[in-house]
């Protein structure tokens, strides 16, 4: 299992990508809506890895667009850390992979629209797509 790290802006908030891949082998997400346009934001998860997010104080929790996603964000300086659908039982998520250490090892990234997508065909998505999601 390889394990890649970072932190947010001000150091808050820790994140950690646990995957059987290396690094290199992911292509970031660049999601087109103006909330995260406006930060510049990649997005990386893979259903086969594990997304964990340690803040020293608690995240702060936004909701945009069609409100079931939640948006992860350092308390103290704002940063997105994440994006996650905490649902059902379920909490699954995708990392701000511009925080990682190794975000230069990532191939070109490609840019997704979920907007276009109905409620119930993002839910589906993002269960299939998205990494398990811990926040402590």
């Amino acid at each position: 299992m390889h394990q890649y790290f970072g932190k947010c802006g001000c150091g808050n908030v820790v994140v950690q990508f646990s995957s059987r891949k290396e690094i290199s082998s992911y292509t970031s997400r660049k999601c087109d809506c103006d909330y995260c346009m406006q930060r510049g934001i990649e997005y990386l998860s893979d259903p086969h890895s594990q997304i964990t997010l340690i803040a020293k104080t608690p995240l702060k929790q936004e909701k945009q667009g069609s409100e079931q996603a939640t948006f992860l964000l350092c308390a103290k300086c704002q940063t997105v850390v994440g994006v996650g659908y905490l649902n059902e039982g379920v909490s699954v998520g995708s990392l701000n992979v511009r925080l990682l250490d190794e975000f230069d090892h990532l191939q070109k990234s490609v840019v997704v629209s979920p907007k276009t997508l109905g409620k119930t065909q993002k839910v589906r998505r993002w269960r299939e797509l998205w990494s398990q999601l811990f926040a402590k």
